[in-house]
């Protein structure tokens, strides 16, 4: 079974939403990309700056929980709660209509 789709949209204050983008983009560069099973990652930022938004596909449920229990990864959501307030799910593709992004 392909792993869920984890979505995670981080509400931060639009004076530290440069900060808070530039590190969950070094974080998926440097720690996810690479990870066996990454399938792919989006970032995407509201229009107002108040909403990041974070998603990351993964092969396998097991290499997303292998890559979440990693002890780097806990560091990483330690330190961008600091910045931000995260509100992470799971989802799961339910219906597509259009063209694949």
């Amino acid at each position: 079974m392909e792993s869920p789709i984890l979505i995670d949209v981080w509400t931060v204050d639009s004076s530290r939403r440069d900060e808070l983008v530039q590190r969950i983009s070094d974080l998926i560069r440097d720690m996810v990309v690479g990870h066996p099973g990454f399938r792919s990652a989006e970032l995407y930022e509201s229009i107002d700056g108040g909403v990041v938004m974070v998603s990351v596909r993964m092969r396998t449920v097991e290499e997303r929980q292998h890559l979440m229990d990693s002890p780097g990864a806990h560091q990483a959501l330690r330190e961008l709660r600091a910045i931000a307030h995260t509100h992470a799910r799971l989802y799961r593709l339910v219906e597509h209509f259009g063209e694949t992004p």
